[in-house]
């Protein structure tokens, strides 16, 4: 930092101007900040290093070398692994895309009704819908299968899909009701002046500019249904059903003679779809989450 100093002599005039270097010791700082944010990176990813390395080994490898790489890489392990988690792969996928379908559907159209619409009990019906964020699962968690069971919604795709959709919909409707509140006016006024419908000013001026913050209430309700464990246990009693999340207890049990390294490609398998979700929809992701819209 460089600072420059003029100094009046007695008649008036001024003296050649001194410059002052001041230096800031800032390397030490910054090596500080930046070896504590590595050491909490490297524990942070340590457990997933750890299991990727030893998804490519096998129990010999891990005796002699079990915090080390070593060679060769077994890459049957996936194959084997894969061959084993297919189906509960596709099944997951199946409860992804049937949840979130319903749930972001249904509180899309709850939310734009509380946000453009002006009606009696507008504002009780929000308040009432924001109530159920103090509410945990975990309490409506007996009735909601009682109710699942007494429609004989067991070991159906909709037992999974109704209830874990209504879990998010307080949530998802709370969010983008104040997103789409803080939309001008005068875009949906000079559409109704050019003749558009109210589906029309949806999908055409409501849904693209609420294409961030939906994008990020996809992925959470994404990585929340794929990790799912409670629910599936409990509504499905057929193995052939399970979602991967479940099958991966029962891997010691399937895998022949206990291959442990077919074991940890199982694991990665299963969190492979959530790391590449993320991956192309990281940028969507952090701007919804950025951008002010999930501010109440």
């Amino acid at each position: 930092m460089t600072t420059t100093i003029i100094a009046p002599s007695s008649r008036g005039a001024e003296k050649p101007t001194r410059k002052v270097t001041r230096r800031r010791f800032r390397i030490s700082r910054d090596w500080t900040l930046g070896l504590i944010l590595g050491t909490l990176g490297l524990v942070t990813f340590v457990p997933l290093i750890m299991l990727f390395e030893l998804s490519f080994k096998n129990e010999q490898q891990m005796a002699d070398a079990m915090w080390l790489p070593a060679l060769p890489l077994h890459v049957g392990n996936y194959v084997r692994a894969f061959s084993m988690m297919g189906r509960y792969m596709v099944n997951s996928t199946v409860f992804v895309v049937g949840t979130v379908t319903v749930s972001i559907i249904c509180s899309t159209l709850t939310a734009y009704a509380l946000a453009r619409y002006d009606f009696p009990g507008r504002e009780f019906f929000f308040m009432a819908i924001l109530a159920l964020l103090m509410i945990p699962g975990i309490l409506t968690l007996f009735t909601t299968f009682i109710v699942t069971i007494n429609l004989k919604l067991n070991n159906t795709n909709l037992g999974i899909w109704l209830p874990l959709a209504a879990g998010a919909q307080a949530f998802q409707v709370v969010v983008l009701r104040t997103f789409l509140a803080s939309i001008p006016e005068d875009f949906f006024e000079a559409a109704r002046l050019d003749g558009a419908s109210e589906s029309q000013m949806l999908t055409l001026i409501a849904l693209p500019l609420a294409k961030p913050i939906m994008t990020t209430l996809i992925v959470l309700q994404v990585n929340a249904v794929w990790n799912e464990f409670v629910w599936p246990i409990m509504v499905l009693s057929r193995p052939e059903r399970y979602p991967a999340t479940l099958i991966i207890m029962r891997l010691g049990a399937l895998i022949i003679d206990r291959d442990l390294g077919a074991q940890y490609a199982a694991y990665v398998i299963a969190g492979l779809p959530i790391l590449i979700l993320f991956a192309f929809a990281s940028r969507s992701f952090i701007r919804g989450l950025t951008s002010g819209a999930i501010k109440i």
